[in-house]
């Protein structure tokens, strides 16, 4: 996949693309009540790492041109920021949102990954 600098292999997309989806899944399995594993310290971990994620995953947008699909990556993840944020918290709102994140990682690499320059290394 061509990027700013030059090609990435489909392996690295694919190890980036699972990558993406491991840590928005951290942001889910959070506030997931049934979940009992202990994810972050605390709320302000939480939102710290979030925040984190944002700005990395900012990034990604100039590397590969603007692509259009980050505009919904980003918007929706800003979206779920903000419910986290809200006073009426809405889990099935938030989850919503971070499962529809994970669509847009698969639609900016995994199915768009079969234009990448390289060969399978």
């Amino acid at each position: 996949m061509k990027y700013i600098y030059g090609y990435f292999t489909k392996k690295q997309i694919k190890e980036a693309a699972s990558a993406m989806h491991n840590d928005i899944h951290k942001l889910l399995l959070y506030k997931d009540n049934t979940i009992e594993e202990t994810i972050f310290e605390n709320d302000e971990a939480f939102l710290i790492y979030f925040d984190h994620l944002l700005e990395n995953f900012g990034g990604v947008h100039t590397l590969f041109n603007n692509n259009g699909i980050m505009v919904k990556l980003m918007s929706t993840l800003q979206a779920a920021r903000n419910e986290v944020a809200s006073d009426n918290f809405h889990y099935g709102t938030f989850r919503r949102e971070i499962l529809d994140s994970h669509g847009y990682i698969k639609q900016m690499f995994e199915e768009v990954g079969c234009d990448a320059e390289s060969t399978n290394s």
